[in-house]
């Protein structure tokens, strides 16, 4: 029943794919943009900074950002972040750069279990083409090269679903491995992670294919494992930190939906029907060719899991509190699993759409990205290289041989790539794979310098750090948290906000306004003013009290 196939398969050629081919494909998309570049805004800078905090000696047990607790995600992520960035610093790395190799390894484990999923549940050659749906994910993009614990999730997510598929052949592997997946989630997302994880599961004997005895024994290890690790984070916080403890269980602990205290659900609807169709491109459009295709054929296990996963996800993302693209990262599995089913029996005019919509977009977007990179380096064309040096004007370009070469033979081998010929299906996904992979290894080859100067806090904290006093405290004022990490991540300074503390005696304050100019408040002098080049809507402004 794992390996089924119907009728209308039995016929196909036979593979032709090479596995390390496959590798080096992830290994092409895993890689760009976890290392050469700042850490962006909002994420990435805060995570830094809890990184920051917990190699500084600070409690594993209590993530802090600029000295206050952080609790709005659990902190395995951070734990492994912090231990990517110990072993970086051997390597020469930047703490920034040493943590974001955590998000490449959970991004690895992701695509690891999604791959065994859809061998297990639908047979051998389908598991790279379910890793190909899923890396060529628009949505997927930024956060698989991020700081941020929603791949945690994603990576606990897949191998949940691996472990179902799992456990009619092999009950026991799979409660141990349920169990870890669950734990995963929960300690990297929220309790609601864990728990959708967990209703997925007591779900599945509603089919036939999971209603067997040991099933129950699944369920039973699973549970075993799971509970005492998710509860050991909250038990361990109760105790070193009640007050932040309090303020997880109430706020934060039930993730999508807020806390115990604070049950929140009913975002204003229609923001993930808007951002689906882009995120979840091109998966969504091939599991719906496939349920349209084999419409007679979903009683059978290899529908009834990813369906069953992603009917329960977008529920809770339609009832979820608030909108936050990272949650509909869990969407993308199961729809990577269905488009998978299909892919080799794909309409040759639905696949064409696919294939040569990706060569023709990717295509045309690297060639501007090498325009860009002339413009940069050799000027022409002369009024984009004019823009370029206007919107990041502490931008110095400078050459870089291996970057160079790198894109040069990435280009070569997606023009190799997109030349193969294979079943039509498995063309389309593998070519918009690979353009996808083209353009953001080019992207990050030739624009990561320039990204940094136009919207990193470096240069920011750097023109305020030359105006600061030493040893002298310095109130905030509207000043996001985010802001609040850069300015501790690059210049160790924690303000006294006056948002906490109205009364703080600090004779310095810092301001952020937004397009209008702001006066200096009675009392005070201004004593310097800046701003992000690429950010109009951020200017910060440093007051010093005026002498009585």
């Amino acid at each position: 029943m794992l390996t089924y196939t119907p009728p209308h398969e039995q016929d196909l050629p036979p593979a032709t794919e090479k596995p390390w081919l496959l590798l080096l494909l992830c290994l092409a998309w895993l890689l760009p943009g976890l290392l050469g570049r700042e850490p962006l805004k909002p994420d990435e800078i805060i995570v830094s900074d809890i990184v920051r905090h917990l190699l500084d000696g600070g409690r594993w047990s209590l993530p802090q950002m600029a000295g206050e607790p952080w609790l709005e995600r659990a902190p395995l992520f951070y734990w492994v972040a912090a231990g990517f960035a110990y072993l970086g610093q051997w390597l020469g790395l930047s703490l920034h750069e040493g943590a974001r190799l955590a998000t490449g390894s959970w991004m690895a484990l992701a695509l690891w279990g999604v791959g065994l999923a859809a061998r297990e549940q639908i047979g051998r050659r389908h598991g790279r083409s379910a890793v190909l749906i899923l890396i060529g994910c628009v949505g997927l993009l930024m956060p698989g090269h991020s700081l941020s614990g929603d791949v945690a999730v994603l990576a606990g997510w897949g191998w949940g679903i691996y472990a179902l598929a799992l456990a009619p052949r092999l009950p026991f592997p799979a409660g141990v491995l349920l169990g870890v997946a669950m734990a995963a989630c929960g300690l990297a997302g929220s309790l609601a992670e864990a728990a959708l994880l967990l209703v997925l599961a007591i779900g599945l004997p509603l089919f036939r294919h999971w209603r067997f005895q040991r099933y129950a024994l699944t369920l039973i290890i699973a549970m075993a494992i799971a509970l005492p690790l998710i509860a050991s984070w909250p038990l361990t916080l109760r105790q070193v930190a009640p007050a932040a403890f309090a303020i997880w269980f109430d706020v934060y602990s039930l993730g999508f939906f807020g806390g115990f205290a604070q049950l929140r659900a009913l975002h204003p609807f229609g923001y993930y029907l808007s951002l689906l169709p882009w995120f979840a491109w091109p998966s969504w459009f091939l599991a719906g060719a496939t349920l349209w295709m084999q419409r007679d054929r979903l009683h059978q296990p290899r529908f009834q899991l990813p369906l069953l996963a992603g009917g329960l996800t977008l529920l809770c993302l339609l009832l979820s509190d608030s909108g936050r693209a990272g949650y509909a990262l869990l969407l993308l599995p199961p729809l990577a699993l269905i488009g998978a089913v299909g892919l080799d029996v794909l309409r040759r005019g639905a696949a064409s759409f696919i294939n040569w919509f990706g060569v023709l977009t990717f295509g045309f977007l690297a060639l501007y990205i090498w325009v860009i990179w002339s413009a940069m380096h050799l000027g022409s064309p002369a009024r984009l290289s004019e823009r370029i040096r206007e919107l990041a004007p502490s931008f110095e370009a400078s050459l870089s041989i291996p970057a160079l070469v790198l894109a040069v033979l990435m280009t070569a081998a997606w023009l190799w790539a997109v030349s193969r010929s294979r079943t039509m299906g498995r063309q389309a996904v593998t070519n918009w794979a690979a353009g996808i992979t083209l353009c953001w290894g080019l992207a990050t080859a030739f624009a990561s310098g320039w990204v940094d100067a136009r919207t990193s806090y470096r240069d920011f904290a750097a023109s305020l750090a030359g105006q600061l006093p030493k040893n002298e405290c310095v109130s905030s004022e509207n000043l996001q948290s985010n802001q609040r990490a850069a300015l501790h991540y690059y210049l160790g300074l924690n303000t006294s906000r006056r948002e906490v503390h109205p009364d703080s005696d600090c004779r310095w304050l810092l301001r952020q306004g937004g397009r209008e100019t702001l006066s200096a408040p009675p009392g005070w002098q201004e004593v310097w003013q800046g701003a992000r080049p690429g950010d109009r809507n951020e200017r910060y402004y440093l007051y010093r009290k005026a002498a009585v």
